[in-house]
Parts: structure tokens; sequence; C-alpha cells
């Protein structure tokens, strides 16, 4: 079974090798996205309000801190979209090989996991350079549970929908979602956003980066998140397996 599930994961990195963009993105984006804003910002201070507790911050470890999930979001989301596309060849013949459904869904699994670490590691590099969180472990934490938890979503996408409709889905998602409706500089936002994929994952990131509170509470909640979305996924995959 291991071995098998192995090969799979083995079998489905070769098909990214040849996505070139989604390479380019990798390598490119976290720096673009992080350090740009970084670089755009004035050099002062401001004062946050993270569960309730007023800090005051520095705007470029702000800026480094907040777009953090916002770049794992993104890119996270758009590579379950792709794991979801270029994958299809290759469970296809696996599948005419002897593989089972389950066995194909645990490597589709574990290879998204990886992926959402491996873009998580290349965002907080990037942000690290600029500033030094509270709380690194929990900082680090709440930045793959906001990667899982879109990377899940970026796999539903791309079940249900073509790759360029779907890219522009995981584009401007995660925007809309943290940057407009999880941003602590902003007004306090509707009860209903609380429901958003990104909320507690990203409370409990800026909670860890600024505060000493361990926001656990914050990181449980969005574990639970992750798992409710891992079940809906895992099943929705599972169905779209078989039926090829």
């Amino acid at each position: 079974m291991e071995r098998r599930t192995t090969t799979a994961i083995e079998m489905s990195l070769r098909e990214f090798a040849r996505t070139p963009v989604l390479l380019a993105l990798l390598a490119f984006l976290p720096a673009y996205m992080i350090g740009v804003f970084v670089w755009l910002v004035p050099d002062t201070t401001i004062p946050l309000t993270i569960d309730g507790t007023t800090v005051t911050a520095e705007m470029s470890a702000f800026a480094a801190a907040f777009m953090t999930p916002v770049t794992v979001a993104v890119l996270s989301g758009i590579v379950g979209l792709f794991l979801m596309h270029t994958s299809k060849m290759a469970d296809s013949r696996l599948r005419l090989s002897g593989y089972r459904a389950r066995e194909l869904v645990t490597a589709r699994v574990g290879l998204l996991t990886t992926g959402s670490v491996i873009v998580t590691g290349a965002a907080l590099a990037v942000a690290i350079v600029v500033f030094t969180p509270n709380n690194v472990a929990a900082f680090a934490g709440a930045a793959v549970l906001v990667g899982v938890t879109y990377g899940i979503l970026g796999v539903i996408v791309g079940i249900a929908i073509d790759r360029l409709p779907g890219v522009y889905i995981m584009l401007f998602t995660p925007m809309v979602d943290i940057l407009m409706f999880q941003n602590p500089l902003a007004t306090d936002s509707p009860a209903w956003t609380t429901a958003l994929p990104g909320h507690f994952a990203t409370n409990a990131l800026m909670s860890a980066a600024f505060t000493s509170a361990s926001g656990l509470d914050e990181l449980l909640a969005a574990g639970g998140y992750v798992l409710v979305l891992l079940a809906i996924g895992v099943v929705v995959f599972y169905r779209a397996t078989i039926t090829n």
C-alpha cells in the first residue's frame, strides 16, 4: 500500500514538473507579494486591534505578517487546482494498472499537504526577513492551516471548473476573504465573515505575530475547519476518481 501510494505521488510530481507556470509562481510570487507590499508601505507605526488588544507595530512588519496568509492562500489554492487537473491523466493510468480509488485519494491528500507546507515555507522565508513574530511556531502553524484550507478548496474548485476560470477564482477569493474581511486595519466586518475560510487561521496568525497570546482556540477552530473541508474534499475527489 505504502509503495503504491508513493508511486502515485511521484507520478503527480512529474506532472507538476511539466507545468512551468506553476513552478514559476511558487518561486516568484511569495517574494513579489510580500516584498512589494513591504517596500511600498510608509516607514511608520500603526495601532492594531487584535483579539480585543491594541498593539503598535511597524507598518512594514504588519505588511509582511498580513500578506503571508494572503500569499499562502493564493498559492495553495492554485496548487490544489493544478493538482486536480494534472492528476487526471495520471490517475486514469494508475486506475488501469489496478490502483484503488482510496489509494489515489491518500496520495493526493499527501501531495496536497506537502505542497501547502512548501508554499508556506517559501512565504515564511520572505516574511521573516522583515520581522520576527512573537510566537514563531504558532505563526507558522497558522500559515500552514491557511495553506491546507485553500489547497483543499482549490481541489474542489478544480473538480467543478476548468483551469483558467478556476485560477481566477483562487486568485480573487483569498483577496476578498483575507484582505477585505480579516484585516485588522479595516472596520468591523459583518458577523457572517467568521464563516469564511481564512477567518480563524488568519486571526491566529496575526495574534501570534504581534501579541503574547497563544491563539490556541482559533488554531483549534481553524484545524476543525480544515477537517470539515478535508472530509468534503475527500468525498468529492473520491467520487470524481471512481467515475473516471
